[in-house]
């Protein structure tokens, strides 16, 4: 292939497609991050260097604010962009729906994200709305109340005009109207009203059954013609201030986005009609994420820019609005994945590699004289291109037939470990011809899953990407650094856990899905480090704890005005003693109950004094630990350039 540099790395990786201008790779061969435009980009793979030395171990989970503000203004200024072309007389407000990532620090930054404007914050549940309640500190604030909702939401959500905020209260289900009345009589607070329609016009990609017939969520047009004559009755329709629609997250094709925009705008009018007091439409979420950069409507992809989509929004309700004479509303989006997708990285360490054997010249000796043992000799010997096809055909017979005899007991467990180590070798060789044939056999694909490396990383599939494992999301993943040198190893990628599925075998690819990654050759001595990109988005908290492991370290960073990054908070994640308290295990008990039978061990004479101490010791200190491995080899003795990262003394606890 010739000599390799960054350039083919970035190609190989499609980092300059997904990366969108916020990754990228340095002459240096490590991945660079500018979470800033105005400042200069920094090095993620420093970046883990000083905090591993600082003994925050992997896995990591990197947060840039910096992009957070980018992606934040981005929006704003797609869409002011399409109100001044379209001469659009209403205003824009992105607003952010705190379900695609809760975390306190995240929900912090984004309210100061945009300087000048406001950033509304929507919730669809009790606690959700607890929590905002408490901290949505900009002045008059919109607040959007989604979800289900009982008596207490609505009158929590009521009385919250009364601390200076906006509280739109979504009628997604009819029943709630009668809520939201009865509760609005009984504590003096006149409602503000939003009414959420159920497109027929669906979306595009994973998520397009989230409108239609089958729709979880909003009302019939028949329901919300109900709902206003309901509310017309008891003189209350001016309560009406807001029509509501989401087609679903991560639209993969403008189309889609069009069709539905027409329907939504179209019912705006109508609904005016009826109530003149209506301001907003919430175009709810959708906007897409480019996982794989291929710019396409592939499900982890999209096939328009954040331009194009506030441009379309824009210029349907205004097209809508003018032909039936009706005033442009203010417009409303909750573009939460887009907004917060790109912001995180997750960072992991491999720690062991289970490598396909290189294959000898030849075939050591059998451990017998069997006639089939002797006929696999034989296939290696004789392998060629020409035969490649059928010694491929016959290996795989011979295959089956040894597994037969060996439950059958007519060979050994030794020649069976011969056959299987050398059945092993010939398929790598027969896979090492494939690429210099004219036509390539489909019974060849087989071949790619045979051989292919094994990478165990340290890290749950299940806490930190779960939607990888749910519904095969595709996240971008790369090594941060040695990317000036070619990865010659095809691999999959292994966690922690004790399931089979705790696995990665499917990732971006321009095409649609790749069964490999191309990794560099693992190096006992010294650490490799796997980025996951773009995971800024729901993963967090639709992470279990399959095997108790629990959320990772977290680490926010920051550009300075020098240009340096600074590291503005750290989150330590779980300890094994407070996942153990998420499934009923009180600490105090677990110290109790080893205490008694540490106390019988050493009156039986099984434990001694000193071994107790020391068992005890290890116990307390692994109890408020972190529950991933303590990885020692390499990292804590890798020797690396003096550090220009600046680190806050005081570490954040960990939100449970």
């Amino acid at each position: 292939m010739g000599s390799w540099d960054i350039s083919k790395s970035s190609e190989q990786y499609r980092i300059e497609g997904w990366g969108a201008g916020y990754f990228k790779i340095n002459e240096r061969g490590n991945v660079e991050v500018q979470p800033d435009t105005n400042r200069p980009s920094i090095d993620l793979h420093t970046i883990v260097e000083d905090v591993v030395r600082r003994g925050v171990k992997p896995p990591l989970l990197i947060r840039f604010d910096g992009i957070l503000r980018q992606r934040a203004q981005g929006i704003y200024n797609a869409f002011n962009k399409a109100i001044a072309e379209c001469d659009f007389k209403g205003n824009y407000t992105l607003t952010y729906p705190v379900k695609v990532n809760q975390q306190r620090q995240v929900v912090d930054s984004i309210k100061k994200a945009v300087d000048g404007s406001t950033i509304g914050l929507e919730v669809g549940s009790k606690p959700e709305l607890l929590a905002v309640l408490a901290n949505h500190d900009l002045p008059h604030g919109l607040l959007l109340c989604n979800g289900y909702k009982d008596y207490q939401f609505i009158e929590l959500a009521l009385m919250a005009s009364k601390l200076g905020l906006r509280p739109i209260i979504t009628v997604e289900q009819f029943y709630e109207l009668d809520t939201i009345i009865r509760a609005s009589e009984a504590i003096g607070v006149t409602p503000e009203i939003g009414l959420r329609m159920n497109p027929s016009n669906r979306g595009a990609g994973r998520w397009a059954g989230s409108a239609g017939e089958n729709a979880k969520f909003g009302l019939a047009l028949f329901e919300i013609v109900e709902a206003v004559k309901q509310l017309q009755a008891r003189g209350m329709a001016h309560c009406v201030k807001l029509l509501h629609f989401h087609m679903g997250s991560q639209i993969t094709s403008i189309n889609a986005i069009k069709k539905g925009m027409r329907e939504a705008a179209r019912v705006y009018t109508e609904l005016y009609r009826m109530c003149p007091s209506i301001e907003f439409l919430d175009v709810g979420g959708g906007l897409g994420v480019d996982y794989d950069g291929s710019r396409t409507n592939f499900e982890s992809s999209m096939n328009y820019t954040t331009d194009q989509y506030a441009r379309d929004v824009v210029w349907e309700i205004t097209t809508a609005c003018d032909e039936s004479g009706t005033p442009h509303p203010n417009i409303i989006s909750e573009s939460g994945r887009a907004l917060v997708a790109h912001h995180a990285v997750l960072v992991t360490e491999v720690m062991d590699v289970a490598e396909v054997p290189e294959p000898p010249t030849q075939l050591e000796s059998a451990p017998s004289d069997d006639d089939k043992l002797r006929e696999l000799n034989i296939l290696y010997r004789d392998l060629s291109l020409k035969n490649c096809h059928e010694t491929f055909s016959d290996a795989l017979a011979l295959r089956d037939e040894f597994l037969q005899r060996f439950i059958q007991g007519n060979i050994t467990l030794e020649e069976r470990a011969y056959a299987e180590r050398s059945l092993r070798f010939l398929f790598t060789r027969i896979n090492g011809l494939r690429n210099e044939l004219k036509h390539i056999p489909e019974d060849f694909e087989a071949l790619e899953g045979m051989l292919k490396d094994t990478y165990f990383c340290n890290f749950s599939v299940f806490q930190s990407i779960l939607d990888h494992w749910a519904i095969e999301q595709l996240f971008p993943m790369m090594p941060i650094h040695r990317l000036a040198t070619e990865p010659s190893r095809r691999a999959v990628i292994a966690d922690l856990t004790c399931d089979s599925d705790g696995k990665i075998d499917k990732f971006i690819d321009l095409h649609g899905v790749q069964r490999h990654i191309d990794l560099h050759p693992y190096k006992g001595d010294q650490p490799y480090y796997i980025g996951i990109f773009l995971v800024g988005a729901y993963q967090e908290c639709l992470g279990n704890l399959h095997n108790l492991f629990g959320d990772t370290n977290a680490v926010h960073v920051e550009v300075d005005e020098t240009g340096a990054p600074r590291i503005s908070s750290i989150v330590e994640g779980d300890t094994i003693k407070e996942v153990l308290s998420y499934v009923q295990y009180s600490g105090d008990d677990l110290l109790n109950g080893l205490n008694r039978m540490i106390d019988l061990a050493v009156r039986n004479g099984t434990m001694s004094a000193e071994d107790s101490a020391k068992f005890m010791s290890r116990y307390k200190e692994s109890l408020g630990g972190y529950t991933y491995l303590l990885w020692e080899s390499p990292s804590n003795g890798f020797s690396v350039e003096p550090s220009n990262v600046s680190v806050p003394s005081q570490k954040v606890a960990s939100a449970a």
